[in-house]
């Protein structure tokens, strides 16, 4: 099942939409799906570290190289 969304963008918003797509070969809607699917991920990485950074540093990993010297 899909459905359809209008979006009203600006004659900027709309010129940039467009030289996006010519520049990728891709729809105007492929564009918005895969930028909908970036958006979600980053969300969900930043629900994941809001949760996490405070269990990690009561661990003692203050920085990445922590936390890869106790994996390692």
């Amino acid at each position: 099942m899909s459905s359809t969304l209008t979006v009203r963008l600006s004659d900027a918003e709309s010129q940039s939409l467009d030289t996006l797509c010519a520049s990728n070969g891709k729809s105007r809607s492929e564009l918005v799906r895969e930028a909908l699917r970036a958006y979600r991920l980053r969300e969900a990485l930043r629900h994941s570290q809001a949760q996490l950074a405070p269990l990690a540093r009561a661990s003692g990993w203050l920085t990445e190289d922590d936390v890869l010297q106790d994996v390692s």
